[in-house]
């Protein structure tokens, strides 16, 4: 027999009471896990564009980082060809080859280590 979604609510309250003895430390539990989550997406996002700035060139990092909006303002394809003088099949050419080779770059296995540590 499946509960009412208030009643799970409730049951959730209840463990949680009962878990943790006070309010208080389910919030602080909270704002740690929180804490820590904005570091390891800070160490991510520091791992990511040390890749690309490694395994691309300028042109290519300039091109992805557009394309994807990276610590910069999203463009279309049409706006990034334009810019850079090419055509859009280029830009998407460009976009796909810059990402088969970060995927293939030591960096990557570094990156897949983190995400997957244990």
């Amino acid at each position: 027999m499946e509960l009412f979604d208030e009643e799970n609510v409730y049951t959730v309250l209840a463990d949680q009471w009962e878990n943790y003895g006070t309010l208080n430390y389910i919030e602080d539990e909270r704002r740690e896990s929180l804490a820590d989550s904005e570091v390891e997406r800070g160490e991510l996002l520091g791992q990511i564009f040390s890749m690309i700035r490694n395994t691309l060139t300028e042109r290519e990092s300039s091109i992805l980082r557009s394309y994807y909006g990276l610590q910069t303002k999203r463009l279309s394809v049409k706006r990034i060809a334009d810019e850079y003088s090419m055509t859009e099949s280029r830009v998407l050419h460009i976009v796909r080859e810059a990402e088969r080779k970060l995927q293939f770059s030591d960096e990557a296995i570094e990156i897949w280590k983190y995400l997957y540590r244990r």
